[in-house]
């Protein structure tokens, strides 16, 4: 039985390995995970980790994956007081892109629209495509940004002309076809134009140490974790340059405290747990730096130029 009472059934048993949705090698079966950061269900999800490029991805997808979003999944802002308040948050987003000045930008995700109500104020002429209905709702009515509403981002990526930048903070990885998307999403930048993501890396301390346990694997919700180089050598073959790179900006460092937190929370029994997020506490904040420079943090934001 899930959280909201409803009787539900577990997927079928793991198979021993799955195709690669990137470069189609055979993956093994890593682990099977399950909502432990919503416990909207207590269904078993296998996650498969191929050996050939090293994609983390939830095998077979969910056919219904909105049902695995709580009401409450986006903290929508009660006022524009609280959104301003909110987009703060975001300015090291707006350093990563640049300049607005009259510059076309496509933001896919953006949940409640904190980012696309700051690349507005930027001077950007800001779109959106967004699978929550009423974060639609708030995005066009409040923020001013017209925006899509549909979880099917590559067929809404094919009625739409070029961008200066499209960008997608953590919502890669919500995606059952993030290639598909990654294929189309060149064909809408101007040339001289940018791509940038934020997304989770498995190849983070972080997942060695914690594996199906880990709070950024979000079972199922994130369906794909994709290792920073399979982007590159994808993006590569479309005329796109890896500009930009870091694991440590504002964002990255969030999802690294956050991850060590959460991810002991779930990881010792219960009565240990006090403890030992103390001890996290204590280790994180001092180390996290020097343990995850480079690409072995929680989180990576990366941008490419088109050529």
């Amino acid at each position: 039985m899930d959280g909201n009472g409803t009787t539900c059934h577990r997927l079928p048993m793991a198979a021993d390995a799955a195709r690669c949705a990137n470069c189609g090698a055979q993956a093994p079966l890593a682990f099977v995970a399950t909502d432990l950061n919503r416990r909207i269900t207590d269904e078993d999800f296998p996650y498969y980790r191929c050996a050939g490029c090293g994609l983390v991805f939830l095998h077979p997808i969910p056919g219904n994956l909105g049902r695995y979003y709580p009401s409450a999944y986006h903290e929508i802002p009660r006022s524009v007081d609280e959104l301003l308040q909110r987009r703060r948050a975001e300015s090291y987003k707006l350093e990563a892109v640049g300049p607005g000045a009259g510059r076309r930008l496509l933001e896919i995700g953006p949940s409640f629209g904190a980012f696309a109500a700051l690349a507005r104020q930027a001077g950007f002429d800001v779109q959106a495509i967004e699978m929550d209905e009423a974060c639609c709702r708030f995005i066009s009515e409040v923020v001013g940004a017209p925006t899509e509403h549909t979880a099917d981002v590559r067929s809404a990526l094919a009625g739409r002309g070029r961008y200066d930048v499209i960008c997608m903070w953590h919502s890669l990885e919500h995606l059952p076809d993030p290639f598909d998307v990654l294929d189309e999403l060149p064909k809408h930048v101007e040339p001289g134009g940018a791509l940038f993501f934020a997304t989770p890396n498995p190849e983070s301390l972080q997942f060695r140490l914690f594996g199906k346990r880990w709070v950024h694997l979000d079972a199922p919700r994130h369906v794909n974790l994709i290792p920073h180089r399979v982007i590159e050598e994808r993006l590569a073959k479309a005329g796109m340059r890896r500009v930009y790179f870091t694991g440590e900006d504002s964002g990255a460092r969030e999802c690294n405290l956050f991850g060590w937190i959460s991810s002991v929370r779930t990881s010792v029994p219960r009565w240990e747990r006090s403890r030992f997020e103390s001890l996290a506490w204590k280790l994180t904040v001092p180390f996290s730096r020097i343990l995850e420079r480079g690409d072995r943090g929680a989180a990576y934001t990366i941008g490419f130029s088109k050529r």
